[in-house]
């Protein structure tokens, strides 16, 4: 039987899943650790949405949840929310380690960087995520989901509208909590985090489906 919803990507992804199933969803879960994601070495593939043949363990992943799911891990006629092409917790700290910014610092010792600057660095360690991800929206009813706001840091503020910028751009469907007016540019409440503080909670979760639901941004299969 087709699932009503499908949930792809990172840790992020527990609390979306956790809220459809109290819905009474048949949401079904394709879970890979950010450190992955991280890589950039997954590629589009035609048939299975996603290839990780570098990696025979997750090629094993891929081809038994497609196989479960329709043949692609984005498959046609079925709704799927995408945590994929932020993993901010991975990325920001490379970026900044060499003293670089794209904001206003009064640190003078950090290195100003443009954003044709900052886009070309996202896009060298983001490009083939953002590749999955083009070729999915032109195949299934694709909705990339940002992560919340967990610190009030403007770099990772800053890095995270310019990649939801960058895949609207691409023709992605976004949506992004720090563009909603009680959570925009704002922690995360304690009261919607999950145990480790740096994760939403299923009450975080049921939150944002309740919007896409109540905006016809997703409808259940």
């Amino acid at each position: 039987m087709r699932p009503d919803l499908l949930i792809v990507g990172d840790s992020h992804t527990a609390a979306l899943h956790q809220a459809a199933r109290a819905r009474g969803l048949d949401a079904r879960l394709f879970f890979l650790s950010g450190n992955y994601w991280h890589e950039n070495r997954m590629r589009p593939h035609a048939e299975l949405g996603i290839s990780a043949a570098y990696r025979r363990p997750l090629q094993r992943q891929v081809q038994a949840f497609a196989g479960e799911v329709g043949g692609s891990v984005f498959p046609p006629g079925v709704p799927v929310l995408a945590s994929i092409g932020y993993h901010l917790g991975r990325l920001v700290p490379v970026f900044t380690r060499h003293g670089h910014t794209p904001v206003d610092d009064p640190d003078e010792s950090r290195l100003f960087v443009s954003d044709a600057f900052l886009r070309s660095f996202i896009l060298h360690n983001r490009g083939n995520l953002l590749r999955i991800l083009r070729r999915a929206a032109r195949q299934s009813d694709l909705l990339v989901i940002a992560p919340p706001m967990i610190q009030a840091d403007p770099v990772s503020l800053h890095f995270a509208r310019t990649i939801t910028a960058m895949l609207t751009e691409a023709g992605i469907r976004v949506f992004d909590p720090r563009q909603e007016p009680d959570w925009a540019d704002q922690p995360l409440p304690e009261s919607l985090r999950a145990a480790d503080g740096v994760h939403g909670n299923a009450a975080y979760g049921e939150q944002v489906l309740k919007r896409l639901f109540d905006r016809g941004l997703i409808r259940a299969a």
